[in-house]
């Protein structure tokens, strides 16, 4: 079933260096999560602290960013020369299943990226789309298994 985000937000920026040890630059163009997971999720408790969302519920109504292809556009050609690579996305599910519009705003911005000869990584707990064969080969993309079965972890 194919979801769309019910309402979409507006951001100043979208591009930003991130202090996080294995990352470089980062975009998070999608605010909240659908997988709704359980165990603390991480993104989840610092939006509520930083107050970005109020609420578990909250959370699991993802939120698209509106203006997120009119941001990269002007902010690429100022960070360009400073990038190693862009991480979609600390805060998300870049390729959130269910919801095709986010998948389809990442690989569209991975393409203005790699446009620009900036390669980019991405981690999901969906599927990665089709469209990712055809971008750069220096990308990196992973998928996240998560599971409360102790046999299928050990087994994996």
């Amino acid at each position: 079933m194919r979801k769309k985000c019910a309402t979409t937000i507006i951001r100043k920026s979208l591009l930003y260096k991130t202090a996080v040890e294995y990352g470089d630059y980062t975009i998070n163009h999608v605010e909240g999560c659908s997988h709704g997971c359980q165990y603390p999720c991480y993104a989840m408790m610092m939006a509520k602290r930083f107050g970005k969302v109020k609420s578990y519920e909250e959370w699991v109504e993802p939120k698209i960013v509106g203006n997120a292809v009119d941001l990269l556009r002007k902010e690429i050609p100022k960070a360009r020369n400073k990038i190693k690579f862009v991480h979609l996305c600390f805060s998300t599910d870049p390729f959130m299943h269910g919801y095709q519009e986010i998948s389809d705003l990442s690989v569209q911005l991975i393409r203005m990226l790699n446009d620009a000869d900036i390669r980019c990584t991405a981690l999901t707990k969906g599927m990665l789309p089709i469209e990712l064969a055809s971008l750069s080969k220096k990308n990196e993309f992973g998928i996240t298994l998560i599971s409360l079965n102790e046999n299928f972890r050990k087994k994996i």
